[in-house]
């Protein structure tokens, strides 16, 4: 053999030893790239998780305030409907509740798939599990407004029809989308550019429309409203309990926006920044207006307040500033405030204030969002004044659709079946 011949054998040879290091370099990045995928899927199952246990924990928050608001002599009967509408709504939305919701889209309106819900697949029932505790506390919502006048079969109906058909009706217009390119809408909201990052117009206005529509069908407790001076029969039996339940909701919070986020990722501090400021700054502004119409430190205005700007960062907690997250919260605690007092002029008795809290400052919220939103963040590519036109599209059909059927609903049973104690 040549010297050439021999060369040439040594350059194939060293080309041979390039494509393998080639090749197992490759082999090795493509083996991170995977075992970084794992790893992050795994991160974001167990935030979800996390996240779920903590809005599961706001349903004893639920409990407590609406307990401590109540009359001593309802406190077990308040107590125990809190308990049993989460067994309710869970199991019902399992049912057929996820799959009107999340299942193939019939014209943007309602889902028609994953109906008794079962998969293998841990991301699904990750997912559901957290969807689960949306739905039960959309319905926890309803019972501190009517508390003290309603049957406890009564609460079961209502918890029934908001947790298996209305709420989930509502979340497939928003927010269902295609499991394998979640960046996919399927419901005709959604489609429209609607945007509510954690729920405060499908979970909180919901509930706060359809304890509206109760409320306006049973009517006020027996001498709410008398003009004597017996009104402090009507006090809550336990304020500290309420104060704790109060308490309890914030800390759930932080799960109830944080897991709407669904990855664990750089979005999170954010938007648990703008959580608890939105909160303070609903305290603050509430307590001061409490202080201003009753001339003293008044507890419901404390205790509501902090509640208020959390269903008011709600909508917008991943895309906007601490300081615009302030404004919101302050802003809901002004606005919860002063429709605490107009239900009071209306006669409309709500006992825990669910709707100037859930239902005024989850509309404020999801128009929040449009007028505070960062735009680039929100990744839309229309102005602010048509995002804010789409907010109120979503914001109208959404308390039509709840208000209208929930009272047609409820009127009619409550004529066949009546609602309210004797």
């Amino acid at each position: 053999m040549t010297v050439a011949e021999l060369q040439v054998l040594v350059d194939k040879l060293q080309s041979k030893i390039d494509q393998l290091e080639l090749t197992n370099k490759g082999a090795i990045k493509a083996t991170e790239f995977r075992l970084e995928a794992i790893l992050q899927a795994n991160l974001d199952t167990f935030w979800l998780l996390v996240c779920a246990i903590l809005v599961f924990l706001m349903q004893g928050g639920f409990m407590c305030l609406e307990t401590g608001l109540s009359r001593a002599k309802n406190s077990i009967n308040v107590a125990l409907k809190n308990v049993t509408d989460f067994g309710i709504a869970v199991v019902t939305f399992w049912a057929f509740g996820f799959a009107l919701m999340y299942g193939t889209s019939i014209n943007g309106l309602v889902g028609s798939k994953f109906f008794f819900f079962t998969t293998k697949v841990a991301g699904y029932q990750t997912y559901f599990v957290f969807q689960a505790m949306f739905v039960a506390t959309a319905a926890t919502i309803i019972s501190g407004a009517v508390a003290e006048r309603l049957r406890f079969f009564s609460y079961v109906i209502i918890t029934f029809v908001t947790s298996g058909i209305l709420y989930p009706i509502v979340g497939h217009w928003a927010w269902a989308f295609d499991f394998t390119d979640p960046s996919v809408k399927y419901g005709w909201l959604g489609k429209l550019g609607y945007l509510d990052f954690a729920g405060a117009s499908v979970v909180h206005s919901v509930g706060g429309w359809v304890a509206l529509s109760v409320l306006l069908i049973i009517g006020s407790r027996t001498g709410r409203f008398r003009k004597d001076k017996n009104k402090k029969l009507f006090q809550g039996s336990n304020t500290p309990m309420a104060a704790l339940g109060a308490l309890i909701l914030w800390f759930g919070w932080f799960g109830f926006n944080g897991g709407a986020n669904l990855a664990m990722d750089l979005r999170i501090p954010l938007i648990l920044i703008n959580t608890f400021m939105a909160a303070s700054a609903g305290l603050i502004s509430s307590s001061i207006m409490g202080i201003i119409v009753m001339r003293k430190p008044e507890p419901m205005f404390m205790i509501t307040g902090p509640i208020a700007g959390l269903v008011g960062i709600t909508a917008s907690c991943a895309f906007v500033s601490p300081a615009n997250a302030i404004i919101i919260g302050a802003v809901a605690g002004i606005l919860s405030g002063s429709f605490l007092i107009i239900l009071e002029k209306l006669k409309i008795d709500d006992v825990v204030n669910a709707i100037p809290v859930h239902l005024i400052c989850g509309i404020w919220g999801t128009l929040a969002i449009a007028i505070f939103g960062d735009m680039e963040k929100m990744g839309l590519d229309i102005s602010r004044s048509q995002q804010f036109f789409v907010q109120l599209i979503g914001i109208a059909s959404i308390g039509a659709f709840c208000f209208i059927s929930s009272y047609v609903i409820f009127f009619i049973i409550n004529y066949f079946y009546p609602l309210r104690v004797s």
